[in-house]
């Protein structure tokens, strides 16, 4: 008898989700204070900071399965994620927005290393250089030196002083992204149905993102 044999994909894709619920509903056991003007406190940070780099790895698990469907037409192995939806689907309002989630994330995960001058009591930052790394071009056109955010979203790329409002940020331009690859073809994403379990109950991960906003 002839073996039949199946075939898949290794794309994590949603399997991020639940790591990123459970860091939210862990999350909000702290309550949501103003932030300083040095840091954001401790706990706001580690638990978005986390966020943010899972959400962001989702994206691009869901670009890679993209690539996959369309390596024979429009390879672009080169391309950033934002840029090779675009040349995909020119209706792509959303690349100016991915590609400063990934420079946040790039900050994050390489920790970006700044120099910052301040005082004590009331606690004020008073300067902050960014150190010498590997930048490129996505860095250097969507940052603000005098704020150290980015430009459109307003993202903290300080790490230390990413906060949960950032992570909500992301949050929202990843699944807008998600949902308009799934309006294209399920078979590049199905996520508008996915739940997991949060706070003793089932949730759509949309409702996870709820909570979240709800507490900020």
């Amino acid at each position: 008898m002839a073996i039949r044999t199946e075939q898949i994909v290794s794309i994590v894709g949603s399997g991020y989700f639940q790591p990123v619920a459970d860091l939210i509903e862990r999350s909000l056991k702290w309550r949501v204070t103003k932030r300083g003007s040095v840091n954001a406190l401790y706990f706001d940070n580690i638990y978005a900071v986390s966020v943010i780099l899972l959400m962001v790895a989702a994206l691009e698990s869901y670009a890679t399965r993209l690539r996959y469907f369309h390596r024979r037409v429009a390879p672009g192995q080169r391309l950033t994620v934002a840029k090779y939806i675009k040349r995909l689907f020119a209706d792509f309002r959303l690349q100016k927005a991915v590609t400063e989630i990934f420079v946040l994330r790039d900050a994050i995960f390489h920790n970006h290393l700044w120099e910052i001058d301040f005082t004590w009591r009331p606690t004020t930052l008073r300067s902050a250089t960014l150190l010498p790394h590997l930048e490129d071009d996505k860095f250097r056109n969507v940052i603000d030196l005098r704020t150290r955010r980015t430009r459109n979203l307003r993202l903290h790329l300080i790490p230390t002083q990413v906060t949960r409002r950032d992570a909500l940020k992301v949050i929202d331009v990843v699944w807008k992204v998600l949902l308009f690859l799934e309006r294209k073809d399920r078979k590049y994403c199905y996520v508008s149905d996915h739940h997991v379990p949060f706070q003793g109950k089932m949730h759509l991960f949309s409702e996870v993102r709820d909570a979240l906003a709800k507490a900020l």
